[in-house]
């Protein structure tokens, strides 16, 4: 059981406010709004009491990170153009070849769906069970988006390859 503390809170924040960054600047594209919703996403975490587990602190956090996000994307004020080579080296948490920024442009191109599946697995780790639980649908369902993924990534390497 994770009692929601004030020092828990703060440890949560460093353990977990990167990835709640990065899954925001994925759907918003825009540094700012991606920091709003750190803000806003922790906030919201305040305001629970507990969790059963790290794991579904996790899943919340992922969860609320993403709803906020699309809340932002669907408002007026949200400016809906942001070239993706600013974000390249803010989603990448390591120092990236030219190839990892070529297909991690080839995902972030993807149907949104696809695109949040195939991230959430390569590059925060989760496994298809986390995905599931954290955006709420079945891991077979998770399972067929990264096989459609793969499939369409593999199509747009083979055509930026001609």
């Amino acid at each position: 059981m994770v009692n929601i503390t004030q020092d828990a809170v703060g440890g949560l924040f460093d353990k977990y406010a990167d990835m709640v960054y990065r899954i925001a600047l994925n759907i918003l594209r825009s540094r700012e709004e991606a920091q709003d919703i750190v803000m806003e996403t922790f906030t919201a975490l305040i305001r629970q009491e507990s969790f059963n587990d790290d794991v579904h602190v996790k899943a919340w956090l992922i969860r609320t990170a993403e709803n906020k996000s699309l809340n932002v994307l669907k408002s007026s004020r949200m400016k809906r153009h942001v070239p993706l080579d600013e974000l390249l080296p803010e989603i990448m948490s390591v120092p990236a070849t030219e190839s990892e920024y070529d297909l991690l442009d080839l995902v972030m191109r993807l149907p949104e769906k696809l695109r949040t599946t195939i991230y959430m697995f390569y590059y925060e780790d989760m496994t298809a069970l986390q995905i599931a639980q954290a955006l709420g649908i079945s891991e077979n369902t998770v399972y067929k988006r990264l096989e459609r993924g793969r499939s369409v990534l593999k199509i747009n390497m083979e055509e930026d390859a001609i």
